[in-house]
């Protein structure tokens, strides 16, 4: 005997029928996710336990199907897949992305080696019962190549479905599939009668960074339309590999502002002798942001050549030198275009320094390359250049920064003025000169070294010194690289869920309408649990019964559960009926008693609306109106107004401070992945520094009784076209603050808005965070299927979650009231009227839009930065390279926005419900 080998086999039929793919004659709902063979620790090579651990996190997050992207995967991943229960697309290992309008195409050279990579991975996996559906490779194009790959598969296994999303006419493909397709272009699809194909979308919901937006909105759709047999998100986890952590080093210029600035690229450094290399973003500066005459100058070796390489740019749509495909190029951007003047390279370009110095006269009208002394082209316009709001960078822009200079900058300048060629050729100036903003040399440049203490990270994109790259753009899973969970995470698990629960039409309290979306499984294989929940707390609880549960696959029942309301609420109390589905019994990827299915159904008591303390009830207050601000104080407590900002300075009750400054109006939010992808990062941008940058225009202050003082907040914000907002602050005697504000949009052409809330400050040591409203994970308005109203405390810290790239993220929505104390359940009390968004952080949202690569190169501040919102724009993620935020979810500018959050000193978090339902009256 020299060898035995032993395969186990499955019996089942997957199959077209009547225009559906049925498994055992039943249509199937493939609830997928494309998933590629990474891990942060062993890269390709993963282990048996490292591909159970994959499996296992799939099932429980409700995901029945994966396609193998874009290769045929680990012969061990097939074995696990038949044992644990997965529907495999087993891909063929073809792509030819950038020539696919060429190749394979028609080419018979090349549709032997394509027929034979369908051929190897046919013979390899035919004995799989996963593998349900062939597919012939990913974007390689079409032609005759998939006509005959098609046709060798069909003869030689009759028994699965092929596709192909590259070419899904009939002939090729036996489904209509297409990737990223918005939901209501998927409906449009089912529509279409024309072709009678099953249609699945076979990348779509792409989630890279905070994504995952308007998920719910694809399988509302899918699930009224019987053609619509589901889709795979792209994709399952970052593709990325842990690093060790270097040390930060941070710069500061010698220009007049003293910029500082930081090496962002992990293998980036400083030379004294040859100069710098890497993205380095510096501190942003009103000083940079020159609309008029400038000068760009530096001195650089160039390594090698081609790409966009900038060199010192202000982003790419106001000013920058750079290299570009060979050509040296300085340019203005104005109004949508570029106007540049360009000098293709010499041969001998390389490995030696060169000055280079690009000069635009605003007055002359005319745009001048300098290299090495001479003027090497020239351009003439009538334009000036944009403002923007990106940062000055040196060898990247910051808005992309998948463009990195190779080689190194000695100096760099940037003036406020044209400079001659007399004064480019001079070696007698300084960073004090006339027009300088910006002056940087390696030789003096002042420098400070910072020791992370994260030991690892990880990495993406031009974290190796690989140039070019394609930066994060592997990083879209619905979980981490390192497996962590996330919101998105939680999205899909709720969504996919196949336990369907739903109020019943004109039933009472505990009449629900059950589901069963499975295609061989009853619901009495789980149990049932129901809560009757109040202000989130159980009040009553109970277990559904055997006959309840007796729902057959794909079908549904009507059941009434014990569920009784009291008669004579609690003003304002809250309740809902929860619903848990459990598994009975331990599985290959579950212990007993995991949650597959929960749903939350709010219900209506008649709840009487809660009846505000009448004012005549609050304790007597002074105030003291003074040029600078107001002063108000009562019982135990004080508030500083500042007039100026028009925010409170100080607010402190029984010796304890809860607030160090705010409310200030905040429009903006750190912008996603997807933003960035779309442009809204950019054509949002006048909405950045509204709020920082307001105007106040008047202050009034009126007295209601001796036992309220009523601050009025006017202003206006610097938009494109001005626009008015307002605060009003009413304190109470109590020590309560009712705070009004509003926002009235200068045109209804405005660009919408990221965020329409308030940012305010509050002591370090205010550090957890309790809340009433959506958790626990990070939600957003587009995306909080995935989870339920509740009751939730944690630490300020904990609510980041690590996309790969720094973003936005830990928001939280409906939120109810949000407590923010120390240890001992003292601090402050927000409380919405009636809802908010809420997100707590140790960063600012402009932190997280200064370009930074990587968590460890963000400073945490030394206090909390509460942002109360009315509301942030959704997440988006049909796709993350130009589909926007569905229209549903954007803030738009022509409309009015108004909304108001109380403020209250909290001694004891544990009666924060009840606080929130005292709302002090304005008479």
């Amino acid at each position: 005997m020299i060898e035995t080998l032993s395969h186990r086999v499955g019996f089942r039929e997957f199959a077209i029928k009547d225009g559906l793919m049925r498994v055992n004659g039943r249509p199937v709902s493939l609830r997928g996710t494309n998933r590629h063979e990474m891990h942060p620790e062993r890269g390709t090579a993963l282990t048996r336990e490292d591909l159970i651990a994959d499996i296992t996190l799939i099932k429980r997050l409700n995901i029945n199907s994966v396609r193998t992207s874009h290769y045929p995967n680990n012969p061990l991943w097939y074995e696990l897949a038949d044992e644990y229960g997965l529907y495999l697309v087993d891909e063929t290992n073809l792509e030819t992305h950038g020539i696919r309008s060429s190749y394979p195409g028609d080419h018979p050279e090349w549709t032997a080696a394509c027929v034979a990579r369908a051929q190897n991975m046919v013979h390899r996996d035919k004995n799989h019962p996963s593998v349900v559906i062939w597919s012939l490779g990913n974007e390689a194009g079409g032609g005759s190549t998939f006509t005959a790959m098609h046709d060798w598969i069909r003869s030689y296994d009759p028994t699965r479905v092929i596709q192909y999303e590259g070419d899904d006419r009939p002939g090729i493909s036996d489904i209509r599939s297409r990737m990223y397709e918005s939901p209501a272009r998927i409906e449009q699809r089912a529509r279409d009668t024309a072709d009678t194909r099953p249609y699945v979308m076979i990348e779509y919901s792409h989630a890279m960074g905070n994504s995952n937006g308007n998920f719910k909105n694809y399988w509302d759709i899918i699930r009224r339309h019987d053609v619509l047999q589901g889709g795979w998100i792209w994709d399952f986890a970052d593709q990325s590999l842990h690093a060790p952590v270097p040390a930060r080093t941070l710069l500061t210029e010698s220009g007049p502002a003293r910029l500082r600035g930081e090496i962002l690229a992990t293998r980036g450094r400083l030379d004294r002798d040859r100069g710098l290399s890497g993205i380095t973003v510096f501190e942003r500066a009103d000083g940079l942001d020159l609309t008029g005459s400038l000068t760009l100058e530096a001195w650089i070796t160039q390594d090698v050549t081609g790409q966009h390489q900038p060199i010192i740019a202000k982003g790419d749509t106001q000013y920058a030198l750079k290299q570009t495909d060979r050509r040296l190029e300085f340019f203005i951007h104005s109004d949508g275009q570029w106007i540049a003047a360009n000098w293709d390279l010499p041969d001998d370009w390389t490995g030696r320094e060169h000055h280079i110095a690009g000069v635009f006269d605003a007055g002359a009208g005319t745009l001048a390359l300098y290299v090495d002394g001479a003027v090497r082209a020239t351009r003439t316009t009538d334009r000036r250049p944009g403002s923007t709001t990106t940062p000055l960078a040196l060898a990247s822009d910051a808005d992309n920064q998948i463009r990195e200079f190779s080689g190194t900058i000695r100096r760099a300048r940037v003036y406020a003025r044209p400079l001659t060629a007399a004064e480019l050729a001079s070696d007698t100036r300084g960073p004090d000169d006339d027009g300088v903003r910006f002056w940087f040399d390696a030789a003096t440049v002042r420098t400070e070294t910072k020791r992370p203490r994260e030991k690892t990270f990880l990495a993406y994109g031009g974290d190796w010194g690989d140039n070019p790259n394609d930066g994060a753009f592997a990083a879209d899973g619905v979980v981490t690289a390192d497996r962590r969970h996330t919101g998105k995470a939680a999205e899909v698990k709720r969504v996919y869920q196949a336990i369907g629960a739903a109020r019943t039409p004109g039933g009472g309290p505990g009449d629900v309408t059950l589901t069963n979306e499975y295609l061989f499984t009853p619901l009495r294989e789980f149990d049932g649990r129901w809560e009757l929940v109040a202000d989130g707390e159980v009040v009553r609880r109970g277990r559904l019964t055997r006959d309840q549960l007796d729902v057959p696959p794909q079908s549904g029942k009507d059941i009434s559960l014990p569920v009784r309301l009291p008669r004579d609420p609690e003003p304002g109390t809250e309740y809902f009926l929860q619903l848990s589905f459990t598994t009975t019994e331990p599985t290959k990827w579950a212990k007993a008693g995991f949650e597959v299915a929960r749903h939350q159904l709010p219900l209506d008591a008649a709840s009487p609306a809660v009846t505000p303390v009448p004012l005549s009830r609050v304790p007597a207050l002074r105030h003291e109106d003074r040029d600078e601000d107001i002063r108000i104080t009562g019982r135990g407590f004080s508030v500083t107004i500042d007039r100026d900002s028009g925010t409170i300075t100080s607010y402190e009750a029984h010796g304890t401070r809860l607030i160090t400054s705010g409310p200030v109006p905040n429009f903006w939010r750190a912008p996603t992945d997807n933003d960035k992808g779309n442009g809204q990062h950019l054509r949002n941008a006048t909405w950045r520094d509204a709020g920082a940058r307001r105007k106040v225009t008047g202050v009034t202050l009126r007295t209601l009784d001796d036992r309220a003082v009523e601050i009025e907040v006017t202003g206006t914000l610097p938009t494109t076209v001005e626009s008015a907002w307002s605060t009003t602050y009413t304190v109470f005697g109590n020590g309560e603050i009712k705070v009004d504000n509003t926002l009235h949009p200068g045109a209804a052409d405005l660009p919408y808005i990221p965020e329409v809330g308030t940012l305010l400050f509050l002591p370090r040591r205010l550090d957890r965070l309790h809340y009433y409203g959506r958790g626990p994970e990070e939600n957003h308005w587009d995306r909080n299927t995935g989870t339920d109203v509740g009751r939730y405390s944690s630490t300020v810290a904990d609510q980041w979650t690590p996309y790969i790239r720094p973003q936005e993220n830990g928001n939280k929505t409906d939120v109810r009231w949000a407590a923010l104390t120390d240890r001992g359940g003292r601090g402050l009390l927000v409380s919405g009227e009636p809802l908010l968004e809420i997100n707590a952080s140790h960063f600012t949202p402009e932190d997280l839009s200064s370009g930074v690569r990587h968590d460890y190169q963000l400073t945490p501040r030394d206090a909390v930065v509460l942002r109360v919102n009315h509301r942030q724009m959704g997440v988006g993620g049909d796709n993350s390279w130009g589909a926007h935020t569905h229209d549903e979810f954007k803030l738009f500018a022509d409309r009015d926005y108004a909304y108001t959050y109380r403020l209250r000193p909290l001694t004891d978090v544990d009666r924060a419900m009840a606080a929130s339902r005292r709302p002090t009256a304005t008479r």
